[in-house]
């Protein structure tokens, strides 16, 4: 799945008519989530770079993906995407949940409809639950 970034130019407000200003990573990423008939929500995966006990974290979160029926997720985390993109929040919420739960060692943030962190999660699985039923 293939997206243009910002078809539209991004609403990214700066302190001043510098030449120059700075955003954070975390701002692309919300405002590519923000954006009507985007994306509904982000996953943006963090694998650490340790040791034999992450790749055993990575192989058994695979497999525990595939038995939970999440194949497309699993392929993806298998070659190490840093970015799960979903137009369904039931299924990002169930995959974001399947990965907290079934590996410590890799780390995940969400983004969903321009939030992050706890206020994106919150609204993820409220719609959530509210769309599976």
């Amino acid at each position: 799945m293939n997206h243009t970034v910002f078809a539209q130019k991004p609403s990214v407000r700066t302190q001043s008519d510098e030449p120059v200003t700075a955003i954070h990573h975390q701002d692309i990423v919300a405002a590519f989530t923000a954006q009507p008939g985007g994306p509904v929500a982000v996953l943006h995966m963090l694998y650490p770079r340790t040791d034999a006990r992450t790749h055993r974290s990575l192989d058994h979160l695979v497999g525990a993906l595939q038995n939970h029926g999440l194949h497309d997720v699993a392929a993806h985390v298998a070659r190490e995407a840093h970015y799960l993109v979903f137009r369904n929040a039931p299924q990002a919420w169930r995959a974001l949940n399947e990965i907290r739960h079934d590996s410590l060692a890799i780390g995940v943030h969400v983004y969903y409809r321009g939030l992050s962190g706890d206020a994106a999660e919150k609204a993820l699985d409220t719609d959530a639950h509210r769309l599976h039923h």
